[in-house]
């Protein structure tokens, strides 16, 4: 079972699971972004989701983080049971907090999108989709608190299937990177504006996508091959 919880200095959130956890959400996100070109004004996006299956892949290969968690049992109990270890084996990895709430958020379409590849209608991919958003979910409400999530919960529903089409996601970059610039605390009161930033296409967006869109015709290129200028920190202070 996936769980998430956020990290001490609140950049983001640790994903926690077993190997087949992490295997599973893998499989189900790599299903449901299709392949290359498959979804024409979702590449981009594709490819940024597609940063975090690596995660979850190097993950389950021992390079990330292992956790252990004590599993309850003594001494005593451990004589007459088959398991030989007080702790169950955790991996685990970081994701910054816009970066979540956009892959959140997008899967909502990329679901839509994939419906014709479903088995069947009990097909568990986007099941276990929804899962991992439900999780999100918890993490958020639990994060912001009920007031602000109230606020919340009518983003958390789809405006309409395709509304990140052509979304520039170097816009996911100005906003992790101008959440790493805060604080523990302004970070820990943005997480609920930036759910809204991510959901909402607001005037800054508005402003970097003209901004992006300028600078690729001046150098005869598409607006996905035009990295944003900020830089992120050479060490996050999770």
């Amino acid at each position: 079972m996936i769980w998430l919880e956020n990290t001490s200095n609140y950049a983001g959130v640790h994903l926690f699971g077993d190997k087949k956890d992490f295997v599973s959400l893998h499989e189900a996100i790599y299903s449901v972004v299709g392949e290359e070109g498959e979804y024409p004004g979702y590449e981009q996006i594709r490819l940024r989701i597609l940063i975090l299956c690596s995660e979850l892949e190097q993950a389950v290969v021992g390079q990330r983080d292992i956790i252990l968690v004590p599993n309850g049992l003594d001494p005593e109990k451990m004589l007459t049971s088959p398991i030989e270890s007080g702790n169950n084996v955790y991996i685990r990895i970081q994701i910054l907090w816009p970066e979540l709430l956009f892959i959140g958020f997008v899967l909502n379409d990329f679901i839509e999108l994939s419906a014709k590849h479903r088995k069947h209608f009990w097909d568990s991919t986007p099941a276990r989709i929804r899962q991992f958003q439900s999780v999100i979910g918890d993490c958020l409400e639990n994060t912001v608190g009920d007031s602000k999530f109230r606020l919340l919960k009518g983003s958390l529903t789809p405006n309409f299937v395709g509304y990140y089409e052509n979304f520039l996601t170097q816009y996911i970059d100005y906003l992790n990177i101008e959440f790493l610039k805060m604080d523990k605390e302004k970070r820990l009161a943005n997480v609920s504006i930036a759910a809204k930033r991510v959901a909402n296409m607001d005037a800054k967006y508005i402003k970097i996508k003209r901004e992006i869109e300028k600078m690729a015709k001046q150098n005869g290129v598409t607006s996905s091959a035009v990295e944003y200028a900020g830089e992120y920190p050479e060490t996050i202070q999770w």
